[in-house]
């Protein structure tokens, strides 16, 4: 018997872990397709596909479609995705000016100080082992498999962690205005 997708977001909303589970198998590799589209990495379209169902389940109860629920997943996960690149870039970007800006003026130089001093305040602000696993990975130039293996955790948290704590970095610096 096959279980509409709107009768599984009505049980989902309900708390049917079951249900959730059937609308994560119906859609996991389609949606992994999707965004491996926008990408072209199959780890990081894993786990944003992985994200997105994490917020559909802790956000379970606000879920306002009632059908389409197709076209919902695909707009989220795009959605997802182009932040996943915007953050990438922006963050790609943000290192290639620090890099390459010459400190000829004292003004630049206090600009990029006072960007360093908010970047180490916003990094001490970051639970303790995504600060870690940034700082082994950004700071010290591991690869994130010698994180996995020295911290003993998988290099699929290692990713979730480093784009997280991204996240959280670029929120904290545009509230620091810098």
């Amino acid at each position: 018997m096959h279980i509409t997708d709107e009768t599984l977001i009505a049980a989902i909303k309900e708390d049917d872990y079951v249900s959730y589970n059937r609308l994560f198998v119906r859609y996991y590799n389609r949606l992994c397709q999707y965004v491996y589209g926008w990408l072209e990495n199959r780890e990081d379209s894993e786990d944003i596909i992985q994200e997105l169902f994490l917020n559909l389940w802790s956000r379970r109860k606000k879920i306002e479609v009632n059908e389409n629920v197709s076209g919902y997943l695909f707009m989220m996960a795009k959605n997802m995705s182009l932040n996943h690149i915007r953050a990438t870039k922006n963050y790609r970007t943000l290192l290639e000016k620090q890099s390459s800006a010459p400190d000829y003026y004292e003004e630049d130089l206090l600009e990029s100080d006072e960007f360093r001093i908010a970047l180490y305040d916003c990094i001490e602000r970051l639970p303790e082992r995504s600060r870690e696993v940034f700082i082994l990975h950004r700071v010290k130039g591991m690869k994130q498999k010698e994180i996995s293996e020295k911290l003993s955790i998988s290099v699929k948290t290692i990713k979730n962690q480093l784009w997280t704590s991204l996240q959280k970095l670029k929120k904290c610096l545009e509230i620091k205005g810098v």
